[in-house]
């Protein structure tokens, strides 16, 4: 099913909403990198693995840090966003609490 062009629309809205604010705090550099003193630390104890692919430690921390802001952005507002998109704003609200056998042998 091809979504129509307004919801198209709607989508790029978020996806520009969500890179504006997630490009305002990309980290430039490891200087503001005060928010997590154990890390480094940590780390070190994985630098021969980390030695091929990561040159410096405090800017892999402060990135990780963004990476994890970003999941939590794309987790609470974004895919909320374009759900409410797509389905054109239509929720539907499951109460019963009710599992048919079907459902309980998937669960086990």
């Amino acid at each position: 099913m091809a979504l129509p062009d307004k919801v198209k629309e709607k989508i790029a809205i978020q996806v520009i909403r969500t890179l504006v604010a997630r490009f305002d705090n990309f980290p430039e550099d490891a200087a503001n990198n005060r928010n997590a003193p154990f890390h480094e630390a940590f780390l070190s104890a994985f630098s021969n693995k980390l030695e091929k692919n990561v040159s410096d430690i405090p800017f892999f921390i402060s990135l990780s840090s963004w990476m994890h802001g970003l999941n939590t952005t794309l987790g609470q507002t974004f895919f909320e966003n374009v759900a409410h998109h797509v389905s054109q704003g239509e929720k539907r609200e499951y109460t019963s609490k009710r599992l048919v056998s079907c459902q309980l042998s998937s669960v086990g």
